[in-house]
């Protein structure tokens, strides 16, 4: 089949179909999609040879796959020509060529070790559907030009282009005046990008150097902060900022029309390892994904629960926010030097709070702590912006009974080529 045509069937599928609207029978109708899938993953794949159970599947994580990268994917690709591949695609920046049909690519490594990613045509297809069915703003009829800012250019994005729907590539490492200047030109009705490249773009048409109106916002790759999710739709005038939870693993949760995160549930199967009542580490198990199975695959991403259920009535999890990385928990000790540890959301509360009331001069910053457990605040704050700060972070140390690190402040600064972190634990 056409793979336009394939597009079009799985934005259809995925539009018009009607999960059940009750937890326990989503539930049920996921036992009996992963019982499928398990079977045909066990008939395909070395590594899963005969487990057909959930139970009886090793626990995965980056490391897993790529040690067993050869005996896992069912596409016959072993893992040292597939990483020079993608490489050679990454140097060239040209992302169009498919090894032996299958679509490679590689992950940011923003965890600390790369990972290769391997997508059938397919699979390509089925994800361009069920991104369109989830963000057109309209009938896949109309005309939309969609702007995506990434690391890297695919062909599961090019899977989308037609005459009607035009995907524009933007090279993040390209100069800034060239996307603006094609930016204004193009004028698109969808822009996606990371939120650190998004408030870039904002700040620019705050200050009246960037005429464009998205119809759609998406943030993609990074984490996007509340205050930063305010400012984007203060600035481009929308009432949601929609993001994609999605990683080399799979798209694992997307927001609704409320703006409300939900998981995935339609397409994958989320198991959680709560770390508190509503902080957990998602386990996923993505049974539309065969080239590559994606099995008890363990994230180190937190994910917060929605402490209400959200009122557009879908039985997917809702998703208060995602927190970071469960490696950057901020190490402190208590008096007697045993270590504890602090959630990347209580160190963004202490700026937060020191700003309360006050119209600050800049609302970037970042938070990073260095192997010896010192703390760095970077962010543009005068002296009494950084006294507020100090005092907040103080008594979040004693209202958990902990000694506060050496705090130091310096000036915001971006790193470029890297995600936008607010809070950094550095090892």
């Amino acid at each position: 089949m056409n793979d336009r045509l394939e597009v079009l069937k799985y934005y259809l599928y995925y539009k018009y179909r009607r999960l059940p609207r009750d937890r326990r029978r989503l539930e049920r109708w996921q036992e009996r999609k992963l019982k499928k899938h398990l079977r045909c993953v066990a008939s395909r794949s070395e590594l899963y040879l005969g487990k057909e159970t959930l139970e009886a599947c090793p626990a995965a994580d980056k490391a897993f796959m790529m040690e067993h990268f050869d005996r896992l994917n069912t596409v016959g690709l072993g893992r040292q020509e597939a990483e020079a591949f993608a490489i050679r695609a990454e140097r060239e920046r040209d992302f169009a060529p498919k090894l032996r049909g299958v679509t490679v690519g590689l992950s940011s490594g923003t965890s600390g070790r790369r990972g290769i990613f391997l997508v059938s045509d397919r699979e390509k297809n089925r994800w361009a559907g069920y991104i369109l069915a989830k963000f057109l703003p309209g009938s896949i009829l109309g005309n939309y030009d969609i702007a995506f800012f990434l690391r890297a250019d695919s062909n599961l994005y090019q899977a989308v282009s037609s005459r009607n729907i035009r995907f524009h590539f933007f090279d993040i490492y390209r100069d800034f005046e060239e996307h603006r200047k094609r930016l204004e030109a193009l004028k698109p009705d969808i822009l996606a990008g990371q939120p650190s490249l998004l408030l870039l773009l904002a700040g620019e048409k705050e200050r009246g150097g960037l005429d464009i109106c998205p119809r759609i916002i998406i943030s993609v790759a990074e984490v996007l902060e509340k205050e930063d999710e305010e400012y984007l739709k203060r600035v481009f005038g929308r009432e949601v900022i929609h993001q994609v939870y999605q990683c080399t693993e799979g798209c694992l949760a997307t927001t609704c029309s409320r703006g409300t995160l939900h998981l995935n549930e339609d397409i994958v199967h989320i198991g959680r390892e709560y770390l508190d009542q509503r902080r957990f580490v998602p386990i996923v198990t993505d049974f539309e994904r065969k080239a590559q199975p994606i099995i008890r695959y363990r994230l180190n991403d937190i994910l917060v629960e929605r402490e209400h259920p959200c009122g557009c009535g879908s039985p997917c999890l809702a998703l208060e926010k995602i927190e970071g990385r469960e490696d950057d928990l901020f190490s402190f000790q208590n008096s007697r030097g045993e270590e504890k540890m602090i959630f990347p959301d209580f160190l963004r509360r202490c700026v937060l709070f020191a700003g309360e009331g006050r119209e600050r001069r800049s609302a970037e910053y970042r938070i990073v702590q260095c192997p010896d457990r010192s703390i760095v605040v970077y962010a543009d704050f005068d002296g009494e912006e950084q006294s507020l700060v100090l005092l907040e972070l103080e008594k979040l140390a004693e209202d958990r009974g902990l000694l506060l690190p050496k705090v130091t402040f310096a000036p915001y600064c971006r790193e470029e080529g890297r995600k936008l972190k607010r809070v950094e634990r550095r090892r």
